[in-house]
C-alpha cells in the first residue's frame, strides 16, 4: 500500500500498479469501470490521521490494487483530482520533464514515483471551479471504495472517481474555453545558444537518490547528486540541468503571474546554469525577471501574449446523504 499527500501532485512513494482494461461493448466505447464498494462520512480535518492542514488538503490518501481511501478530502478536491489530475486515468509522463518519451513498457507507470507531470499547468490546478457552492472547499468527507477487480491508482482516482462523485455528489460539470493572458518562450532572431545535456551533468530519473546533505550554495550537489529535470541549489544560483524546454517553462511559470507556454519548437535536454538568488527571502518576481535576462543571452526570449484554455465547471453538485 501506498500513501501520500492529499493536495499535492507530488507522490511520496513508487507503486507497482496494474492498469486495468475495460472490454469494449459491442458497438460503443470501453465501459468506464466503477467501484464495487462505497463509504462515504463526513468528517472534520482533526479527525484526519496523517498530513492534516488548515488549508488545501486533508488526510492521508492509501491505495493498493482495488482499494481507495481518501480521507478528509473536501468536495473540490475530490473532483479537482478526479476531473485534472487523472482525467484519463492514466499515469503522468516521465518524458514531460525528461523528453525520455514514454515510461518504459517493462518499468510500472511513474506516477506513484512521484517523476512525471500532470495534464494540467500548477497554476490551472489551483484555481477556484466556477460553479462551486461554499460548501464545496469546507465540507470534509472520508471516500472508501472497492474495485470488483485490481486498478491502478489514476484508474481509481480519475474515471472511477468521477463515476463515483456523478452518483454520489450528483456532480454534473462541462468544460468551457477561455482567452487567458501567458508569456510565450521563443527563439531570438540570432538563435539559440543552448548547452545541450552532456552524460553525467545530472542522474537520470528513477536512478535518483537523495543526498545526505540537503543542497544548498554553500553545499551545491555534485551532478551525481543532481536528478535530471529538477533545480538545485548552486554556487552560482541555479542549476537546471537535464530538462526539456517544456519543463523549463514549467519552472518559470512558478515565478511568474500567468502561465509560460514553449513556443520554442526546441526538443532534446539541456543544461540551465541561472546567476539568480534563491534563498529565502528571495523575491519570486525578481527571480523571473532574472531569469528571463539570463534566457535572452542564451537566444530565447519571453513576450507576453495569449493563448486558449480549457477549465473545468460545475453545473450542479449536492452534499451526498452519506452511508
Amino acid at each position: 500500500m501506498i500513501v501520500i499527500g492529499a493536495a499535492a501532485f507530488a507522490v511520496l512513494m513508487p507503486a507497482a500498479v496494474v492498469q486495468a482494461q475495460s472490454r469494449p461493448s459491442a458497438g460503443g466505447p470501453p465501459k468506464r469501470p466503477r467501484f464495487e464498494v462505497v463509504s462515504i462520512k463526513q468528517c472534520k480535518v482533526r479527525d484526519a490521521t496523517g498530513g492534516a492542514g488548515k488549508k488545501g488538503g486533508g488526510g492521508w490518501i492509501h491505495w493498493d490494487l482495488g482499494r481507495l481511501t481518501e480521507e478528509c478530502q473536501t468536495a473540490f478536491n475530490l473532483i479537482r483530482d478526479a476531473y485534472l489530475a487523472y482525467p484519463d486515468g492514466k499515469p503522468w509522463r516521465v518524458g514531460a520533464v525528461t523528453d525520455y518519451g514514454a515510461n518504459d513498457p517493462d518499468e510500472p507507470p511513474c506516477t506513484g514515483c512521484g517523476d512525471g507531470l500532470p495534464p494540467v499547468s500548477n497554476r490551472q490546478f489551483k484555481l477556484p471551479l466556477k460553479g462551486s457552492p461554499p460548501w464545496l472547499n469546507s465540507d470534509r468527507y472520508t471516500v472508501e471504495a472497492k474495485a470488483a477487480a485490481p486498478e491502478s491508482m489514476p484508474m481509481m482516482r480519475g474515471p472511477m472517481m468521477q463515476a463515483l462523485l456523478e452518483d454520489q455528489f450528483k456532480l454534473k460539470v462541462h468544460r468551457e474555453t477561455r482567452e487567458v493572458p501567458v508569456y510565450e518562450l521563443t527563439i531570438a532572431k540570432r538563435g539559440p545558444r543552448l548547452r545541450t545535456t552532456k552524460e553525467g551533468s545530472c542522474v537520470p530519473i528513477g536512478r535518483w537518490q537523495p543526498p545526505a546533505v540537503l543542497p544548498s550554495p554553500e553545499h551545491p550537489p555534485p551532478a551525481s547528486q543532481m536528478e535530471c529535470g529538477h533545480p538545485f541549489p548552486s554556487a552560482s544560483g541555479l542549476d537546471f540541468n537535464g530538462t526539456t524546454i517544456a519543463n523549463l517553462c514549467r519552472l518559470l511559470s512558478g515565478w511568474a503571474d500567468r502561465d509560460v507556454i514553449d513556443k520554442t519548437g526546441l526538443t532534446g535536454m539541456f543544461d540551465f546554469q541561472f546567476d539568480i538568488e534563491v534563498e529565502p527571502p528571495a523575491d519570486i518576481a525578481a527571480m523571473f525577471l532574472s531569469t528571463i535576462n539570463a534566457l535572452a543571452k542564451m537566444g530565447l526570449k519571453v513576450t507576453a501574449g495569449k493563448a486558449t484554455d480549457q477549465f473545468l465547471v460545475i453545473d450542479h453538485v449536492e452534499r451526498p446523504s452519506g452511508n
